[in-house]
């Protein structure tokens, strides 16, 4: 009986596979001319003995036009989604262009042109070499579908024997033969039309560092002589047509600043005269700008002979002063100098002086809170005329409980920041930027923070720093905060917070009235603007240390708890050291893994038993383990159940990894899977937290692991995230049971409501 049973299951199984299936194929056809065929794709298929690169045989597919229609996740979804229409879909209003964007039409047979996409193919395999070759084509029908085959019999690939460069004697051909060691065209690589670009662009920079403003890469022709053994002559020629200007270095003359241009007032601004200072003649009836400026930054000199890269390297440092909306720099032979000199102009449009931002949000949190805020954010350029940015930001939040046990069920907070940030080193240093693209600046910032949760505490917060920030080359910025001051001094504390915290000894000492004087150091370096690199990476090195360098002036002795005072308040001491790596490798057009390390040590002493609770580490929430709550893992293998509401935990040691497969379905639109491990540590055990302490051995032992899925709205200025995530690991588990899996139940509530994490997100987690 049970076996009958289990045939007609089998079979009801096959029943519904094959109607899907027939489903599936109707609905992808049933807008298909009775004559015509839906076109499912072309394929290229390499015969003889020679063989064809990978990525040349993928670049041939590719070119065969047009494609089929597309797919997401192997399912013509747009397709099915079609339907004619009789209106155009900008007559049906917004729904109508959402539909066109949803949905195709089908791609037929007839639209494919065999001979067009054979001399594409056909250029493809010139240019990369293979220039004798042969081939034929078959069309093979299936239904109401058909795709195409070419079979090509590429031939040999030809190989470069000799590089012959200019060789008459003329300034520009001198220029371009001094070049030639630098060249990527050497005697037996392959006859290759993106090299010959290549080599056509690296003459152009090559010279235009010298002098020659007005060539251009087009001036550049390659001839070329063939052997029957597979092997070429190629010469670089000049075009005989090649103006004069192009054969000269020019010297750079006049250098003029528009310092308030804009495009609708050209006219009235270029006709005004100038005012002459130092190097430069500037135009500007308002003096936007300090000529000490304009010395810093501009690196265009009346006398130099002209370089491609000191003229961007101008436009660069200008635009990252970010004071201007635009800039441009013009060169034009001088009429009334018989030399080869340019004038020159710079014309810079300021930014708008001041603007004020309102931000409304809101916001659901990992630990049971909601939350809403507005914040008021002000900025004023060029303050002083020297590209000064001064910004001011206010902002007020309120949180309340919508679920747990929190024992205070709301928040309300105030902070404000202003910082100013000049564009060069106080007090003034003159240091060598020639080579740097971005200004170094020197930045002030105070601010306050007042934190109310009425059935827990008050906490009020003051800061100051003062420090440089700089960059080397577009991969490397340096943040240095030479004073880092932070008062935090919490009041109000309740009895029932009270008894938290002499549960909590670590928690307790972290959260006493304190002054943290020290310096923070910051060194990223960055990739991730090559567009062109399959792999790209970002590190940061974050180091901090309060309470060194005023325990020199201090007197008392430093190995007393408490002893180090300003203002009778204990004088925090600590060293923090993070290392933050993240690796973003592209495996596909669509398809992108990321992955980050981040390892952090707190280092308390003298002074602290431990360090701050501001300058701890904690791990889960959105950007973390998205499998657990802020603030509610750890430390070790320690879990009671009042951490999970008082969402308090932090810890002196941290070790989290992160991966996570990104795929873009359209445009705005994308997924990801991902996986999160990690935790928190004390270096030993705390009173009150069994397992709380980093024991040998217990790193891997004590990792939790989660893991889900990821919905992301990517509009360009704002991504918006939602993940999905639950455990998989359990570090407050026995040994050997740590590992969750079997206790996976979707259709528990209890289960969803204590191991389903949803973490909404502005941006991605990493």
């Amino acid at each position: 009986m049970s076996s009958g049973n289990d045939h007609n299951k089998i079979s009801i199984l096959a029943y519904i596979w094959l109607a899907s299936v027939l489903f599936y194929s109707c609905s992808t056809t049933k807008h298909v001319p009775k004559d015509d065929h839906l076109f499912t794709g072309a394929k290229v298929y390499i015969k003889g003995g020679n063989k064809v690169p990978k990525s040349i045989i993928e670049e041939l597919n590719a070119t065969i036009k047009p494609p089929p229609n597309s797919k997401v996740l192997g399912v013509k979804a747009k397709l099915m989604a079609y339907s004619p229409e009789k209106d155009p879909p900008e007559k049906k209003g917004f729904f109508g262009r959402l539909k066109k964007r949803f949905s195709e039409p089908p791609v037929l047979l007839s639209q494919i042109n065999l001979e067009d996409n054979k001399k594409r193919l056909n250029n493809i395999l010139f240019a990369r070499g293979f220039l004798k070759p042969e081939m034929r084509h078959e069309v093979k029908e299936k239904g109401k579908k058909a795709s195409i085959n070419f079979y090509i019999l590429p031939g040999a690939r030809y190989t470069m024997d000799s590089i012959i460069f200019p060789q008459d004697s003329t300034p520009l051909a001198k220029v371009i033969r001094s070049s030639a060691t630098e060249t990527s065209l050497k005697s037996g690589r392959y006859f290759d039309f993106d090299a010959f670009k290549n080599e056509r662009v690296r003459i152009d920079n090559y010279v235009k560092e010298r002098g020659f403003y007005f060539f251009i890469p087009e001036y550049i022709l390659y001839r070329v002589d063939t052997f029957h053994q597979g092997r070429i002559d190629l010469y670089l020629t000049l075009i005989e047509e090649m103006p004069e200007q192009a054969t000269k270095p020019w010297l750079i003359k006049d250098v003029s600043i528009y310092g308030n241009y804009s495009v609708g007032r050209d006219s009235i601004i270029t006709s005004r005269k100038g005012k002459k200072e130092k190097e430069f003649t500037i135009i500007d009836r308002q003096t936007r700008f300090k000529t000490d400026l304009y010395e810093r930054t501009i690196l265009l000199k009346e006398g130099q002979l002209y370089q491609k890269s000191v003229t961007t390297k101008t436009i660069e440092r200008l635009m990252n002063l970010q004071n201007f909306r635009f800039v441009r720099t013009v060169f034009y032979p001088d009429s009334t100098d018989a030399t080869t000199t340019m004038k020159t102009r710079i014309y810079l449009s300021p930014a708008k002086k001041r603007s004020v931002r309102l931000e409304v949000s809101g916001e659901t949190k990992s630990n049971n809170f909601l939350g809403s805020s507005i914040a008021i954010r002000y900025r004023n350029l060029n303050l002083f005329k020297g590209a000064e940015i001064l910004e001011a930001n206010l902002r007020a939040g309120y949180d309340w409980q919508v679920g747990g046990q929190q024992q205070s069920k709301n928040s309300v907070n105030f902070n404000g920041d202003l910082s100013l940030y000049v564009p060069k080193i106080l007090p003034y240093v003159k240091i060598n930027t020639r080579k740097n693209s971005f200004m170094p600046r020197t930045f002030f910032t105070l601010g306050a923070e007042y934190i109310v949760r009425p059935e827990q505490y008050t906490l009020r917060s003051y800061k100051f720093s003062t420090g440089y920030l700089w960059k080397v080359g577009k991969a490397q910025e340096h943040n240095l905060r030479i004073l880092n001051f932070n008062a935090v001094n919490p009041s109000n504390i309740t009895p029932s917070f009270d008894s938290i915290l002499n549960n909590d000894p670590s928690l307790k000492a972290s959260f006493e009235k304190q002054v943290i004087i020290g310096s923070q150091y910051k060194y990223t370096f960055n990739t991730t603007y090559r567009t062109d690199k399959t792999f790209n990476y970002i590190a940061e090195l974050q180091l901090g240390t309060s309470g060194n360098l005023f325990s020199l002036f201090s007197k008392q002795a430093v190995d007393t708890p408490g002893a180090i005072k300003l203002f009778n308040v204990p004088v925090s001491q600590f060293v923090r050291a993070q290392l933050d790596l993240r690796g973003y490798l592209t495996l596909h057009k669509r398809w992108i893994l990321a992955n980050r390390i981040v390892t952090g040590r707190a280092f308390s002493y003298g002074n602290s038993k431990v360090a701050p609770y501001s300058e701890q580490f904690f791990i889960g929430g959105s950007s973390s383990l998205r499998a657990f709550r802020v603030r509610t893992l750890g430390p070790g293998s320690f879990f009671s159940p009042e951490s999970v509401y008082q969402a308090n935990e932090s810890g002196e040691i941290k070790v989290e990894l992160n991966s996570e497969l990104r795929y873009d379905v359209w445009k705005f639109f994308k997924l990801a899977a991902f996986a999160d491990a990690g935790n928190i540590w004390f270096p030993t055990d705390v009173p009150n937290k069994p397992g709380s302490g980093l024991a040998k051995g217990d790193l891997f032992k004590e990792m939790a692991v989660g893991g889900g899925i990821g919905f992301r709205f990517d509009f360009s200025v704002l991504v918006v995230r939602f993940d999905i995530a639950t455990p998989f690991r359990k570090p407050w588990y026995p040994e050997g049971a740590r590992w969750v899996f079997n206790e996976i139940d979707f259709g528990s509530k209890a289960w969803r409501q204590s191991n389903i994490i949803l973490n909404i997100g502005i941006g991605y987690p990493f």
